[in-house]
């Protein structure tokens, strides 16, 4: 007895691996018309209708037919031409249209920093030619600076050396003053001395 129970007990675990591996997801097509069917045939009653591309779980496969579980957890038949791997168009085109609007959001995020950085570029390039033309402007009035305070220094020399010259003329006047007056001395003098000796003599 006990061996049966264990037969039947793993023929039991057998069938319901098997029927879990059989199990896949599909979609139902987007047909507008359905049906649910108690059984794997045109002959049997419908049970009901499935919305167009719901995701539906497949348990078995028969002739024509396939054992589908819904979102509902009803278990009934459907044609197997009725089902299809990928997704319906109406669930895609919400998740495309996420993936659209966050890659819009992504672009527009993109867009703005480019703008910003081009508008600091820009900035930084407008500044650094203003700072060029400032610094060219402020390097001519020095050179202006420059040429002036060499004219000056130009003058200025000239006036020194028209300074020296003038003075080394005046102490050349003074000395060849000096030196006539001197001279003149030196010839008066010995003129006048020789005659106070003889008046001197004479007495």
């Amino acid at each position: 007895m006990q061996t049966f129970l264990k037969l039947a007990m793993s023929s039991l675990l057998l069938a319901l691996s098997i029927q879990v591996a059989q199990a896949e997801t599909q979609y139902v097509t987007e047909d507008l018309h359905t049906f649910l069917r108690k059984g794997a045939g045109d002959n049997f009653k419908i049970a009901g209708a499935i919305q167009a591309g719901e995701a539906v779980t497949v348990l078995d496969r028969k002739d024509r037919y396939s054992l589908i579980r819904d979102s509902k957890n009803r278990e009934a038949w459907i044609l197997s031409s009725e089902l299809s791997n990928t997704p319906s168009a109406k669930n895609e085109n919400p998740q495309l249209k996420a993936k659209v609007q966050d890659l819009t959001l992504k672009l527009n995020r993109i867009d703005e920093d480019w703008q910003q950085r081009t508008q600091e570029m820009q900035r930084r390039a407008k500044d650094s030619d203003q700072r060029s033309s400032q610094l060219l402007e402020e390097n001519s009035q020095l050179k202006r600076e420059l040429e002036i305070t060499k004219n000056k220094n130009r003058d200025l020399e000239a006036l020194l050396d028209a300074g020296k010259r003038e003075i080394a003329i005046q102490w050349f006047i003074y000395g060849g003053s000096v030196l006539g007056v001197g001279l003149l001395l030196g010839l008066i003098i010995p003129l006048i001395m020789p005659k106070r000796r003889r008046r001197d003599g004479w007495s």
